[in-house]
């Protein structure tokens, strides 16, 4: 069975990791800024020192491809990202390139022909730096115009490092690629969870990557003296807002396992010792992977804060915030994947994904799937987040076999 070549594998792994390297031991490679343009320079003299045809789309996104002897065949794209979280750790999003890379440099080098063209991809700022999914979106047609108008770091952030690439804002509207081009994305993540490694388990195989929905939920009372005021008759948003984050983390668990909620931030005014609350504004976020259990999720905790409200005597303001759906995951691709881990011996298991991933942004628009390894202890967006070699390894013979299958089917 053909495999990886381990040592050049590695050695990539550990030299992508002394770009931006943190002396804790992690990596602080957020998008456009200099570490990201090193890394990326790093990538390209890869691709092109390997023979490889390199491309950098209008959103920066960097492809390396293996061509079919037929030029009219499909692409299957496989990657992730090497943009990082600021001193994240060295194998989220790395370790997707680099194990899809150097799964493409094993077919190479077997002088494999392939029915599709085969192309690797560095997505930019998957991580959100100034725009969550960033690179993906754009090379989806996801993107909309106005979505770049205030990126998160500032637009002065944005522009230079733009222009840093060569690139600027109308380009990433001109990145997306003709969907019946694609004929499917392969996806390898570190976990950043413990589901996997508390059941001794190699490979983690998603079937959905969650929908996010977010809200400002602000319940409105009555100020009043914090002494005088008796407590049975006060109209104090706090409690309600407490109530109704107490009942609703019940609710999610009662019904909607294994959904998620989260009430992040508490904003209570006129914020004094002395005055009982008039107003309470709180953070609801909350995720799924099932479309039916999503919109549940949706219509029961909103009809619960107005319910909360109500019983406090409070009036409810509801403002929408971030709203993206659940991404499911393509049969075929998921049994691919599957297929692959039975011929390596490897065990595995069907899981959600429950953070956002470009997969979600590639699945709206060509059959996709992602697979996950184990994280140590679940550690990420930390220095100290870690991946066995074995488990990197396995990534990549996976990426390799699962490529290998689709040819083969």
């Amino acid at each position: 069975m053909l495999k990886i070549n381990n040592e050049r594998f590695l050695d990539m792994m550990t030299a992508q990791a002394t770009i931006g390297g943190t002396p804790e031991g992690g990596l602080s490679r957020p998008a456009l800024s200099s570490t990201d343009q090193e890394v990326r320079n790093w990538f390209e003299t890869r691709i092109r020192e390997n023979n490889l045809e390199y491309a950098q789309d209008g959103a920066g996104n960097q492809t390396a491809t293996l061509r079919s002897a037929n030029d009219d065949a499909k692409t299957v794209v496989i990657g992730s990202h090497l943009d990082s979280v600021p001193n994240g750790g060295r194998f989220d999003g790395a370790l997707g390139v680099i194990a899809a890379f150097e799964a493409l440099l094993t077919i190479k080098d077997a002088k494999i022909e392939l029915p599709f063209h085969l192309t690797v991809i560095n997505f930019t700022d998957e991580e959100g730096t100034n725009r969550g999914l960033l690179g993906s979106s754009a090379f989806t047609g996801l993107l909309k115009q106005g979505e770049l108008d205030n990126p998160r770091m500032g637009r002065d952030y944005f522009e230079s490092g733009a222009n840093m690439l060569g690139i600027s804002e109308q380009t990433f509207f001109d990145a997306a690629i003709n969907p019946y081009d694609l004929m499917g994305y392969i996806e390898v993540h570190i976990e950043q969870g413990t589901r996997l490694e508390s059941q001794n388990l190699d490979i983690g195989v998603v079937t959905s990557i969650v929908g996010i929905r977010s809200y400002w939920l602000t319940f409105i009372g009555e100020a009043a003296h914090s002494g005088t005021s008796p407590m049975s008759g006060r109209k104090d948003a706090f409690l309600g807002a407490s109530d109704f984050a107490h009942q609703a983390r019940q609710l999610v668990m009662e019904k909607f396992t294994p959904g998620t909620a989260n009430f992040g931030s508490v904003e209570s005014q006129p914020g004094a010792f002395n005055i009982v609350p008039a107003q309470c504004q709180l953070a609801l976020e909350f995720r799924h992977g099932d479309d039916t259990s999503f919109d549940a999720m949706n219509e029961e905790l909103l009809a619960l804060a107005q319910e909360v409200a109500d019983t406090w005597g409070l009036r409810l303001r509801i403002k929408p915030s971030d709203y993206v759906r659940p991404a499911p995951m393509a049969d075929t691709m998921i049994a691919a994947v599957e297929s692959a881990c039975s011929a390596l011996s490897l065990s595995s298991t069907r899981l959600m994904s429950f953070a956002g991933h470009d997969a979600q942004a590639m699945a709206q628009i060509t059959p996709s799937v992602m697979y996950f390894v184990p994280s140590v202890d679940g550690i990420s967006h930390n220095p100290k987040e870690y991946t066995l070699d074995e488990d990197c390894i396995n990534a990549a013979n996976v990426m390799l076999q699962t490529v290998l299958q689709l040819a083969q089917a």
